[in-house]
């Protein structure tokens, strides 16, 4: 305005001079408060026994004295020997660890100017709700509440580093159900989370055994059926002090059987995970989700792992595990990602309609001339969604926690075939006495005993599982000598085929009532007499 128009020098201002702008804004109470009580009850999230050990930890790499660069004593410490930082490029390239563990990205994330204000959040692709200016979707969106535009980046960091399997025999056991009847199988991978030596500030999934749900499945194909029993699985493997850490599929086909070579199905040229499958997982990460104290949900992310058996480059078995990235987990939590028609390799994000809004989902690659472009992702690649982890057994001296019975044959796998009292008799007495602890560390006996409608271990089995966990043979005694084992006991006693005076009679292996030989199932409950 020209009336109000003022000379720096009527100002007393010169030119060059500093102003200070004070605001007369006052700042509510309320925001401060409610920002202090978001913080206050994220410090009551409880996080897992491996996230609180590892967020006490430096994570700082120890380096010895260079001969060579070192020109001080043993005291001292220069740029040559100086402990490294968890994330340091050179040392992951070194090791050839292909991404940092995710506390090693935190740490790195802490490092910065902002690192007393680090908050993990997921993105998020759903319209924010309660938005009053305008008419719900599809009549209405503004920029308040429409979700922002997402451009996928390859995720630098895990949450889980590397997948140990207890035993050997947990895995042949698993790839012997195809060994035998050609058909592909599905487990659920239980077990507990523990530091990862070989990866800074890593997290491994350690596995204890395999869980096999009731399924339908062919040579090409897997379909999950309803299970009633999976809550009872989850409350053994509590007992135990384990809990579900991944998932695990057979992809196999023979190339020869005479040299037990199979063919190499999933590579570069083809896939490693199919579209359909990286959805699966994403699904069970969203699950199990990772407590956090640094996203105002209470969560961020997921350790738990997919594990595929397929046959690799030299046509032999081997395992390969993954994770999904943060962001597909997203995606498909917010139901937006479908596997692609045109390859299995392939995704494909939903289109808009009057049902859902979709925002735009964008991924960068290389084109022919080396230039990098920004593509729609319709369709998108999966190996812009995937993180490769290793995989591995414990060195020779490590015993799993569930060894199973000491003599042959193992017990029965669970929903593989029946489970009945004549099943687990021929088990139970061909386990030496002494290693009466051994034969009952099965997760299959343990289910047994759980479910079993002769006599249930459903109140006492806590013991067993105490007993299991410690290794302790006293206890294990004890609980023998119980009334409910001692009534077991005398139920295993009974033979299934008894000769008496007035000829042959059999008993029921359910109930153990006497019968007399023309009878095909018992008069008392109905149980053939097979």
């Amino acid at each position: 305005n020209s009336r109000t128009r003022q000379a720096l020098n009527s100002m007393r201002l010169n030119h060059g001079d500093m102003l200070f702008i004070k605001s007369r804004i006052e700042v509510s109470d309320s925001s401060s408060t409610s920002m202090d009580s978001t913080m206050s009850s994220l410090k009551n999230v409880t996080l897992d026994d491996v996230d609180t050990k590892l967020s006490k930890c430096d994570g700082l790499i120890s380096r010895k004295l260079n001969p060579q660069l070192c020109n001080h004593n043993e005291n001292g410490q220069c740029v040559h020997c100086s402990p490294l930082e968890p994330y340091d490029d050179d040392y992951l390239k070194e090791n050839k660890i292909k991404h940092m563990s995710y506390y090693s990205y935190l740490k790195k994330r802490k490092s910065g100017s902002d690192g007393k204000f680090v908050q993990m959040e997921d993105i998020d692709c759903t319209i924010k709700p309660g938005c009053l200016k305008h008419p719900p979707w599809p009549e209405g969106i503004c920029t308040q509440c429409q979700p922002k535009a997402v451009t996928l980046n390859q995720q630098e960091y895990r949450h889980s580093d590397f997948v140990e399997f207890e035993s050997a025999e947990i895995v042949e056991n698993f790839i012997n159900y195809w060994r035998e009847t050609g058909l592909q199988r599905v487990g659920f991978l239980y077990g507990r989370y523990d530091v990862e030596s070989h990866v800074p500030l890593g997290i491994k999934s350690v596995v204890s055994f395999i869980y096999e749900p009731p399924q339908n499945s062919d040579q090409k194909s897997i379909e999950f059926l309803d299970d009633p029993y999976r809550c009872v699985v989850d409350d053994i493997a509590k007992l135990l002090g384990l809990y579900c850490v991944g998932w695990i599929f057979t992809d196999l086909q023979a190339l020869s059987i005479s040299d037990g070579t199979v063919k190499n199905l999933r590579n570069g040229k083809t896939f490693f995970l199919s579209a359909q499958e990286c959805i699966h997982a994403a699904y069970f990460q969203n699950k199990y989700p990772s407590p956090s104290q640094l996203s105002k949900s209470g969560k961020f992310g997921s350790k738990f792992v997919t594990v595929c058996i397929s046959g690799n480059e030299s046509n032999t078995i081997e395992m390969f595990a993954y994770q999904v990235s943060n962001q597909c987990m997203a995606l498909v939590r917010d139901n937006i990602l479908l596997p692609a028609r045109e390859h299995p390799g392939l995704a494909y994000v939903k289109v808009s309609s009057a049902e859902q809004y979709v925002p735009d989902v964008f991924f960068r690659e290389k084109d022919e001339y080396g230039n990098v472009v920004t593509k729609e992702a319709r369709p998108l690649p999966v190996e812009y969604l995937l993180l490769q982890l290793p995989t591995g057994t414990p060195k020779d001296g490590h015993k799993p926690l569930l060894p199973g019975g000491v003599a042959p044959p193992r017990f029965p796998v669970v929903n593989r075939e029946s489970l009945d009292m004549e099943v687990f008799k021929k088990y139970y007495r061909v386990q030496p006495d002494e290693y009466f602890l051994e034969s009952l560390a099965d997760i299959n006996v343990l289910f047994f005993l759980y479910t079993n409608d002769t006599l249930s271990f459903h109140d006492s089995l806590s013991d067993i599982c105490t007993a299991i966990v410690k290794i302790d043979r006293e206890a294990a005694q004890v609980f023998k000598e119980s009334p409910t084992w001692a009534t077991l006991e005398q139920i295993l006693a009974v033979d299934t085929v008894l000769t008496t005076s007035n000829g042959t009679t059999w008993s029921c292996s359910i109930c153990t009532l006497i019968n007399d030989s023309d009878k095909t199932v018992c008069e008392a409950c109905g149980t053939p007499k097979s």
